[in-house]
């Protein structure tokens, strides 16, 4: 039964919910445990990269889908750039955990040519979930 729901969802990932996505996008056709599970031993970071990774955040995309708001309005209420306020858009795009991405470039692989499937398989798992948990902190301090 398991074997036939993990095949489901990697073969529809186009009906699948947000947090089947963002799984899909992170974990790939891989079966193993994940790095930042040994890698993390301080339990409020490991959290926050876990809850991040599985689509448990505060961001537009997550809230508008429980909403039914439609995908392409779950945009950032911060900045007038039109984009949707997910992963992505948090960690890589939007203005607001700009200072954060520039305390962590050098540690990450954060260029304007990041993707953030690239981002999440860093080998630097405790600078990875420290990063998340900051522009996660960001957003809370300073609310779109």
């Amino acid at each position: 039964m398991r074997l036939a729901f993990i095949e489901k969802l990697f073969t529809n990932r186009e009906i699948g919910t947000n947090v089947q996505t963002t799984y899909l996008r992170f974990k790939g056709m891989s079966y193993e445990n994940e790095r930042y599970l040994c890698d993390i031993n301080y339990v409020q970071l490991w959290k926050a990269l876990a809850r991040f990774r599985c689509g448990n955040t505060q961001l537009e995309a997550v809230l508008g889908e429980w909403k039914g708001v439609p995908y392409v309005e779950r945009l950032c209420q911060g900045y007038d750039l039109g984009k949707v306020e997910d992963e992505e858009h948090l960690l890589l795009i939007c203005p607001n955990t700009q200072k954060v991405r520039e305390r962590f470039c050098s540690t990450l692989p954060l260029t304007h040519m990041s993707t953030l499937v690239e981002l999440m398989q860093t080998t630097n798992m405790v600078t990875l979930a420290k990063f998340v948990a900051c522009c996660q902190y960001q957003r809370t301090i300073c609310p779109p």
